[in-house]
């Protein structure tokens, strides 16, 4: 599953060549994010000029209905097999789509000669690629001013490009220009 992934591009290059409203003094972005972190995001946004927005959200979903904001399990990927059977995934999958931008990902190797090695995976061009994701809003049940969006990495089967080296899944990554429709 995707645990890590990274992020290298100027915020205006996103806002120029795709209509992403990008917030105020947001500086280039040039990360590795983990579990548990702040990425950013983008989600629609239906009452501004711009259609969409790039979002900081955390980057491991916190379901709604969660006590805590950090659940006794793994969050940051959900399988698209099986996403509409598990609570954690299902409200969000069904109303809160949301799109990662990342020039690169990384998988650890389970089998194989690469066994036990952790492997880059980006695009060849440099431009960001754009992984389905899903997120909440969650709310502190004792502080109702606490308030967290994060998201999970939807994923898929891996194409051979993946398994080949011994990895079981990867991100399931849309065309940017074919997106709208996941995204409304």
């Amino acid at each position: 599953m995707c645990s890590q992934f990274i992020l290298k591009i100027k915020p205006q290059h996103l806002a120029i060549k795709y209509n992403i409203l990008i917030p105020e003094g947001l500086d280039d972005i040039d990360a590795r994010y983990l579990p548990y972190q702040t990425a950013s995001v983008i989600a629609a946004n239906p009452f501004k000029e711009y259609k969409l927005q790039l979002s900081p959200m955390s980057f491991s979903l916190i379901p709604y209905w969660s006590k805590e904001s950090r659940v006794k399990f793994a969050t940051h990927n959900a399988r698209i097999e099986t996403v509409l059977e598990k609570p954690t995934w299902k409200n969000p999958f069904l109303t809160k789509h949301c799109l990662i931008p990342m020039t690169g990902f990384y998988e650890a190797v389970y089998q194989g000669p690469e066994a036990g090695h952790i492997i880059k995976f980006a695009s060849e061009v440099g431009s960001p690629l754009f992984a389905a994701g899903i997120y909440d809003l969650w709310k502190d049940p004792n502080d109702h001013s606490k308030k967290i969006f994060s998201f999970a990495i939807l994923t898929t089967p891996p194409s051979s490009f993946i398994s080949d080296p011994g990895h079981d899944r990867t991100p399931l990554f849309l065309d940017f220009n074919n997106s709208k429709p996941w995204l409304e």
